[in-house]
């Protein structure tokens, strides 16, 4: 509710911006409205998150606002969410795009002031800002994708959509696989082993897993009608079923270029086609490559072939069959 009472708003601020063509996201600061250095402080580490992006004017607008935490004595304000999430254009209005992102206790003391040396942290905000456009950013980017695209992502809640970068979520060299701990850690492979067959076999080195993990809910429903909401996981790292997922589109855009990913973007053809096409490559071949960028391969017992795994299965009925059989005759003796 809290989102579509903000797109009415974004709709009446675009208004009063008529002749406004930078491009630059609209903010809305929720908690702040005693504060206008917060505001001006926020418009202007998104511009940078925004130039950092490379994006201008653009053909779908985004708003960002910011819910700061909200003081315990404080009894007549809504409660804050707890996670971001994101208002996608619909049929409503498909010219706009929202995220909302929960400040949470340390960025509200920051924006307030009451947290020393805000200066020093200004790089640090705008990342964190940057990294929290999720699939707006994607939609600035590159526009509405096409019906396959979107169901493909609404199916999986855009887990290889969230961060739009060269640099990754936080910095080149982390990814969601160094929250996972130390490989040295029984703890580690318990993590790594509830994860979907497909997302380990991808880790283990396995083209066919990474295929599998890639277009799992490529062939999904188109979603519900109405407002198309995505919400962020409490633990989005945990649920993942690509690693590290997050960052797979926005690498794959930067690798093929913006005019071979736009064509995948918009692409009105199945997801493994159009995605193949855009990487010159079988989908699941240049996931297994992209993967050793950041882990090496998990060792896991041999992949029995197909032709084994046939014989096996029917040789498992046969001796079925052939102990249902003898029951039944000392049944009828």
């Amino acid at each position: 509710m809290r989102l579509l009472e903000d797109r009415q708003h974004v709709r009446e601020m675009l208004a009063s911006y008529e002749n406004d063509h930078s491009g630059r996201p609209t903010v809305i600061a929720h908690g702040a409205e005693d504060s206008p250095a917060a505001v001006r402080y926020i418009e202007a580490a998104l511009d940078t998150a925004w130039h950092a992006l490379g994006l201008a004017e653009t053909k779908i607008r985004v708003a960002v606002v910011i819910e700061l935490a909200q003081p315990r004595n404080v009894a007549d304000r809504p409660t804050p969410p707890e996670r971001a999430a994101y208002l996608a254009p619909d049929s409503t209005d498909r010219t706009t795009c929202i995220a909302l992102l929960p400040a949470g206790p340390y960025w509200t003391r920051y924006l307030l002031g009451k947290r020393e040396a805000r200066a020093a942290w200004f790089g640090g905000f705008a990342q964190w800002l940057q990294a929290g456009l999720g699939p707006c950013a994607f939609y600035a980017a590159y526009g509405t994708p096409g019906k396959p695209v979107r169901r493909w992502l609404a199916a999986r809640n855009w887990d290889v959509a969230l961060f739009l970068g060269s640099r990754g979520i936080a910095g080149e060299r982390f990814s969601s696989l160094d929250l996972l701990g130390d490989s040295r850690y029984s703890w580690y492979w318990d993590q790594v082993y509830s994860f979907r067959p497909a997302t380990v076999a991808c880790l283990a080195g396995r083209s066919s897993g990474c295929r599998a993990a890639v277009l799992d809910g490529a062939d999904a429903a188109s979603p519900a009608a109405g407002p198309q909401i995505v919400r962020s996981e409490r633990r989005w790292w945990r649920v993942q079923r690509l690693l590290p997922g997050e960052r797979y589109l926005s690498d794959v855009a930067r690798e093929v270029g913006r005019e071979r990913f736009q064509s995948f973007w918009a692409s009105s053809l199945p997801v493994d086609t159009a995605l193949a096409a855009a990487l010159k490559q079988p989908v699941g071949e240049w996931t297994e490559q992209w993967e050793r960028r950041f882990i090496v391969p998990i060792r896991l017992g041999a992949a029995p072939p197909w032709g084994a795994t046939t014989v096996a299965l029917l040789l498992g009925a046969v001796a079925v069959l052939a102990v249902m059989l003898t029951a039944s005759r000392r049944q009828v003796r």
